[in-house]
């Protein structure tokens, strides 16, 4: 079963951060799901939404910007697929 990782780079921090939100294994169809419904609920930073704002770049990235009562925050939002492990012998051991 592919494994898939969930990350947010919040893009108002200095120097930016990179969360991992998720680590998870599924088909391609349950990963997408999984991600869309984050893209769509996220706000760890932000109390009382006001506001979500979600720009598609592609399947895999949002842009998402949170408006709440006291602060905005933005993040690049980004699903990826595990293919490179050296220490799971399904998978190969580099891009080559």
């Amino acid at each position: 079963m592919p494994k898939w990782i969930i990350t947010a780079a919040m893009l108002d921090a200095t120097p930016p951060t990179l969360r991992t939100i998720e680590n998870f294994e599924g088909n391609e169809s349950e990963a997408l799901t999984k991600f869309r419904d984050i893209v769509s609920s996220y706000a760890r930073d932000v109390t009382k939404v006001t506001r979500r704002e979600v720009y598609k770049y592609s399947e895999l990235q949002y842009f998402v910007r949170i408006l709440g009562r006291m602060k905005q925050v933005e993040y690049i939002m980004q699903l990826a697929e595990l293919v490179v492990d050296t220490d799971d012998s399904s998978l190969p051991n580099s891009l080559e």
